[in-house]
């Protein structure tokens, strides 16, 4: 075995019997080496799949890009699958023991939920005259949480992967199945997330979108989503300076040396209004919805509404106001959010990026 093969399934094998000794039921762990067999394509797997990016999304849910004979594959742990579920551009395949072994190791998976020690044992660590023993990876992955892998089709948007996409791509997957959403969104919502995801600008912070779309609780998804717009403040005002002076680095690295080395950065509860005040028409009719909502009247600035409300959830002084939306108004705001995010970004994606 080649060392990558070794090192994988000597992982493998310790975190099961690290399992079944920490279980303290003093259960004896015969000393033989152990593997999980494979044929020679499945070597081929093991040995030359090549891990783009992991995504850490949830503390038992991973993704993960990885490229194998020049196709690029999409692979999930924590996530039972449904074959009922269709993707377009993303294929079901079937697993093999390669790829079993490479990605248990890869994503550090650990024994899953609801694992008997007593059951590894009896099923992996007995006794044995073989100095090799040999398993089928379906006798290993079960003590594992479940992994998908999908072949991502050539046609689809994020085929080229590079490491900002498996955010993009991890989004897209878990719009698509809702029982991974803690949060009640309305379909026009997940509708905008996934055009976002799927053709939003370059700029856009996608880690941050596909965490506020994962949160547990409206006002941390919300927070997540502020971040975006948040990134955003003082670009407005130093871009006619970064023209000005022909800055060769980008706006956003200009922006960061200017606070860094001069110390001046926007007053927020002006920037956000700024933004806010020339942010698309269906986002500040939410916004005065969502103002009436709370104050009873829409009146003022809209980028004063959600300030008050990142505040409200930010700090927890006296003089903070407690704000709490229904599910409807929290989605709105999100949706809102997205419609400002998606605009600000595509305008000055090209100042950001260059």
């Amino acid at each position: 075995m080649s060392r990558k093969m070794i090192d994988a399934n000597q992982y493998i094998f310790d975190v099961l019997a690290n399992f079944v000794q920490e279980s303290n039921q003093g259960i004896y762990i015969p000393p033989n080496k152990r593997c999980i067999e494979t044929d020679q394509e499945e070597k081929e797997w093991l040995q030359k799949l090549k891990i783009i990016k992991i995504k850490q999304i949830l503390p038992d849910f991973k993704t993960s890009s990885f490229g194998f004979d020049n196709i690029n594959y999409f692979a999930v742990s924590g996530w039972t699958n449904s074959s009922e579920i269709k993707y377009e551009n993303l294929d079901l395949i079937e697993l093999n023991a390669g790829i079993v072994t490479a990605l248990i190791f890869e994503f550090k998976l650990t024994v899953g939920k609801n694992i008997d020690a007593y059951t590894i044992a009896e099923q992996v660590f007995y006794e044995s005259d073989e100095e090799i023993i040999k398993y089928q990876y379906t006798q290993i992955l079960k003590f594992f949480a479940p992994l998908s892998v999908y072949r991502i089709s050539n046609n689809f948007p994020l085929t080229n992967i590079i490491d900002s996409d498996i955010a993009k791509l991890s989004g897209f997957f878990i719009i698509k199945n809702p029982q991974i959403q803690f949060l009640k969104f309305s379909r026009e919502t997940k509708e905008y997330f996934e055009r976002i995801f799927l053709e939003g600008a370059n700029s856009i912070p996608y880690d941050n979108l596909l965490f506020s779309l994962v949160a547990v609780y409206w006002r941390y998804s919300f927070l997540d989503i502020y971040r975006c717009i948040e990134r955003l403040f003082p670009i407005f005002f130093l871009e006619e300076l970064h023209n000005k002076l022909q800055i060769k680095t980008s706006l956003l690295d200009f922006s960061s040396n200017i606070e860094k080395y001069i110390g001046w950065k926007p007053k927020e509860s002006d920037a956000i209004n700024y933004l806010m005040d020339k942010s698309p028409e269906d986002a500040i009719a939410i916004f005065k919805e969502i103002k009436k909502f709370i104050d009873g009247n829409e009146e003022g600035k809209s980028g004063d509404i959600v300030y008050k409300i990142r505040n409200s959830i930010v700090h927890f002084r006296p003089v903070n106001e407690y704000v709490d939306l229904d599910d409807k108004q929290w989605d709105n705001m999100i949706l809102a959010c997205l419609y400002v995010i998606e605009y600000w970004y595509a305008k000055y994606d090209t100042q950001i990026n260059s």
